[in-house]
């Protein structure tokens, strides 16, 4: 998430129950900090919005045979444009952001942080750095 409001997001999974559907979506867009009551807490909420696909995946199961889950060729792919709601939660390593997965009731959350640099790079820069998910 860039400070111009734009947003570039690599492998992200699906929020509630779009994410039992085992996308993962890359993509660009915006993101907004918005006082409307859109998500599932009181206060502010961070919209992403990926306008633009660039490409997806499929999640891997683990404990699962293919079998089990059914044929892959039945599963759908990830949007061509799709919108996370992110919570935000104030902690001794200051804000993060999350979302909810599967089952929104059962309160399973999905933190997103920031791709950490390579060690050839000279460092991140505020227009590189790309929100990825990471579940905890």
């Amino acid at each position: 998430m860039r400070k111009d409001g734009t947003a570039v997001v690599k492998l992200l999974d699906g929020q509630e129950f779009d994410f039992d559907d085992q996308w993962r979506m890359s993509g660009t867009g915006t993101w907004e900090l918005t006082d409307r009551d859109i998500g599932w807490g009181d206060g502010q909420h961070v919209s992403l919005n990926v306008t633009r696909r660039t490409s997806s995946a499929w999640r891997e199961v683990k404990g699962t045979e293919e079998g089990a889950m059914g044929s892959t060729d039945l599963r759908e792919p990830a949007p061509d444009a799709y919108t996370w709601t992110l919570e935000l939660e104030r902690g001794d390593k200051g804000l993060a952001l999350y979302f909810f997965f599967s089952d929104p009731d059962s309160r399973n959350t999905y933190y997103l942080e920031k791709e950490r640099p390579t060690a050839e790079s000279s460092g991140p820069s505020s227009s590189a750095v790309p929100a990825e998910g990471m579940v905890r």
